[in-house]
């Protein structure tokens, strides 16, 4: 086995460890500083020895377990992988792995600098040590993957936001986790001020109808867009992503109410990709459909 470093920045940088394209992949969303790829019954496989210019994040999905062995930095490891399983192998550690069984598994992969600017937003340093990890069964990390797979799937229907908001709080949580010190929170809630707050709800309130991303709503802050979702939702009670479901959804009501807009135009009038989109939030909302509650 050769040594070999490599840029997982992108779907062709993986062709030098699987050689089949992933399923999914989030190549072309416009999500910033992470990559999400997808790959669906692998078959049994030798990956080549390299390190990672990225922190990656492997997970294996439920129903799925096969015997393999792994080299990660200076540990050996020889075990069955088992369904839910996550592995993390920060950038720059020396990694080799082997399966038998087809396995489906995500990897998810972090640019180097991201978790640093994330302590020093979150916790007032600079540099952070992170120590690779097996043998996790993290159901945090099994939710957020399972919300990024279905995102990605259904081509994006709500935007960058929603990915951007998911992969910041994957990144956070790994962070918070995965470090070798114990970090203490400094964050303080005044950099998201009352005026800053209504801001950045006027912002949303302007724009509904456009693909809002997390960096927009970050810089009217100026902050980061991981240390915003974390005082977002601790100002608003949601993250983000829900907030702005959730306004788009009471323009909708209005529309239907006092407009003769078809419930195709109100969905794009709203921000939502399509009809389907705007009926489901809708009714998983509402609790009932467009059409009822325009009739009701």
């Amino acid at each position: 086995m050769s040594d070999r470093t490599i840029n997982l920045n992108q779907t062709e940088a993986f062709a030098q460890i699987l050689p089949t394209a992933p399923n999914l992949s989030s190549y072309q969303t416009g999500w910033d500083d992470f990559f999400l790829a997808y790959y669906q019954k692998y078959p049994g496989c030798e990956s080549p020895k390299s390190t990672f210019r990225q922190h990656a994040l492997e997970i294996i999905d439920p129903g799925f377990a096969s015997s393999h062995e792994r080299y990660l930095e200076e540990q050996h490891l020889s075990y069955n992988l088992q369904g839910g399983e996550a592995c993390f192998c920060p950038a720059n550690t020396i990694h080799w792995t082997k399966w038998d069984e087809p396995l489906s598994f995500t990897v998810i992969t972090f640019e180097l600098n991201l978790f640093a600017r994330i302590s020093r937003q979150m916790y007032n340093c600079d540099r952070i040590e992170l120590r690779p990890q097996w043998q996790v069964f993290d159901p945090t990390i099994q939710g957020i993957v399972r919300a990024l797979k279905a995102d990605l799937a259904a081509n994006c229907p709500a935007g960058r936001l929603y990915g951007e908001s998911f992969g910041a709080s994957l990144a956070v949580h790994l962070v918070k986790h995965f470090s070798v010190v114990s970090l203490t929170s400094n964050y303080c809630s005044e950099a998201f001020s009352t005026k800053k707050q209504k801001e950045v709800l006027d912002f949303i309130e302007a724009y509904l109808d456009t693909d809002i991303c997390l960096e927009d709503l970050a810089k009217i802050v100026g902050i980061s867009k991981y240390y915003f979702c974390r005082l977002f939702k601790q100002a608003m009670g949601v993250p983000p992503h829900q907030y702005l479901v959730r306004r788009r959804i009471e323009r909708a009501k209005e529309l239907l109410k006092y407009s003769d807009l078809t419930t195709v135009e109100i969905a794009l009038e709203c921000g939502f990709a399509h009809q389907s989109h705007l009926s489901r939030h809708f009714k998983r909302i509402v609790g009932v459909s467009p059409y009822q509650f325009r009739h009701s």
